[in-house]
This record gives C-alpha cells, sequence and structure tokens, in this order.
C-alpha cells in the first residue's frame, strides 16, 4: 500500500508542473561559451517565473533585473536549452511564448522616470538589449529555428507605479520599442495593459504540433574585439497555448524514483526460516 501511495505521490508531482506556473521548469544543456556576463552562469536562475522585484525596488522598464539570482547568461558559441513546464500550442497568429531579459529603458528624468523621444539599441536610449538565435523543439531531438531574435522589449513586474498589482507573464506584448518612447512609467504600464512585456515569439509557422524545448545560441562574430552575450530571466507560456505537461529528462525521473526504491527497500521484510 504505502509503495503505491508512493508511486501515486511521484505521479501527481511529475503532473504538477502546472503548478510552476507554466515557465521553464528544467536546464537540459548548457555551455556558457566565450565570456558570458561575468559571473552570471546559474542556470537555475532561468527557471521558474520572471523577477518582479530587485533590490532597487520593483522590476519595471526603467529597473530591469540585473542579480546574478536573476539571470543567466551565454557568450559566443554558448547555448542553453530549456524545458517548459507544458508543451505549447500553436495559435492562430500566435505569439505564444514570453522571453524576458534585462532589457532596460533609460530614465532621462531621473528618478521620474521618463523614456527618450527617439529609443533605439544604442546604448544611451536603452540599455541590455541582446540578440541571439532562437529553436523550438517538440521533443528536445528535432530542432525548428527562429532565426536571430533581437530581445529589445522591457519587463513590467506590476501594473501601477505604486507596485501593489502584479503584471501578466502569461498575457503576450505585441507591441514593440518604438511605442515606449516619450512615455512616463505609468503611460508605459497603460501601454502594456496588464501585461508583463517581455519579447513574445510567434510558433505557428514552424509546422510543429507543440513546443516543449526552447534553444538560445550566440555564434562567434569572428571579431576578437568584441564580446557578445546574452542575458535571460526567464520564459512564460501565453495562457491560450498552454497544453499538457512535458517529461521530464530521464536523468530528472531517475533522481525522483532513487528515494521510492529506497524506500521499498526499506520496508521489505525478511525471510523466516
Amino acid at each position: 500500500m504505502k509503495l503505491a501511495v508512493t508511486f501515486a505521490a511521484l505521479a501527481t508531482l511529475l503532473a504538477a508542473s502546472p503548478a510552476r506556473a507554466q515557465y521553464a521548469v528544467e536546464v537540459t544543456s548548457y555551455t556558457p561559451g566565450a565570456a558570458p556576463s561575468a559571473g552570471y552562469t546559474n542556470t537555475a536562475a532561468a527557471l521558474g517565473g520572471p523577477q518582479r522585484d530587485t533590490a532597487f525596488g520593483a522590476v519595471t522598464t526603467f529597473n530591469p533585473p540585473f542579480s546574478t539570482d536573476d539571470l543567466v547568461s551565454i557568450g559566443e558559441g554558448g547555448e542553453l536549452t530549456l524545458r517548459l513546464s507544458n508543451y505549447v500550442l500553436p495559435q492562430v497568429g500566435g505569439p505564444e511564448i514570453g522571453v524576458f531579459t534585462n532589457t532596460g529603458i533609460a530614465d532621462i528624468d531621473w528618478p521620474n522616470g521618463q523614456a527618450a523621444a527617439v529609443l533605439a539599441n544604442d546604448g544611451i536610449a536603452t540599455f541590455g538589449i541582446d540578440s541571439a538565435v532562437v529553436e523550438v523543439s517538440a521533443d528536445g531531438a528535432s530542432w525548428v529555428s527562429l532565426g536571430e531574435v533581437l530581445f529589445d522589449l522591457p519587463t513590467a513586474g506590476y501594473t501601477d507605479p505604486a507596485a501593489t498589482s502584479p503584471a501578466n507573464f502569461q498575457q503576450p506584448f505585441t507591441g514593440v520599442l518604438a511605442d515606449f518612447a516619450s512615455l512616463d512609467l505609468a503611460g508605459m504600464q497603460t501601454l502594456l495593459g496588464g501585461s508583463g512585456g517581455g519579447y513574445w515569439l510567434d510558433i505557428s509557422s514552424t509546422g510543429l504540433s507543440q513546443v516543449g524545448y526552447v534553444r538560445f545560441s550566440l555564434a562567434d562574430d569572428g571579431d576578437a574585439l568584441t564580446d557578445l552575450n546574452f542575458d535571460l530571466d526567464a520564459l512564460s507560456i501565453a495562457a491560450g497555448a498552454v497544453g499538457p505537461a512535458t517529461v521530464p529528462e530521464p536523468a530528472a525521473v531517475l533522481l525522483l524514483l532513487t528515494p521510492l526504491a529506497l524506500t521499498t527497500r526499506r520496508h521489505v521484510q525478511p525471510r523466516r526460516a
């Protein structure tokens, strides 16, 4: 009976990945590559939901995540592969997968919160904008490339300047960087319309019936004078695109089963002569 109960508990655990709110739940491979952001190689930072708060207050379009516990980085020649808690089901017109990074918009009227009239990937009006090659897969073995993507949209942890109402990280944002130009914080939160922002990927044209894995990679640009990198906070699945739970890698299942084997062995009674 105890064995049956334990296996039932395991089945519940394996099926409970949606409790982590449809984010990445496993790093299946990681190669830092050359010169990732220094100190940002903690892969666990990419698991679970996007950050809502930082040591300097709430995550806003002006104050993105920045700590080594918030982000994981890959440099040139690096790659990061993540398994999602649930399969992503393509939706007509998409998008379905949110990518949250450390993109920020510079406050030209600090500390009041005001964006410049023109926003570009220039390291002045914006900062933290990176690009990476993105691939998606149903099984973690066969991949479809979405090409090189420029992740230039910020995250918002809350829907109000007082940071009292959490933003929805499963609500896609379909705007572009230029939409944030000249806005203050309240205006940006109005623009987001309750969404937590981020850059959203459309998988509707991949030909895949479902996606369970996402891989980011960064090629060597061949320039010894530059060290390109890509920093990731989290992934999210759009609420309307959430499919069944994915299955952990065999090694992860083994880790879950090992305590069961020990428990089972512990309850075996010795034979009487």
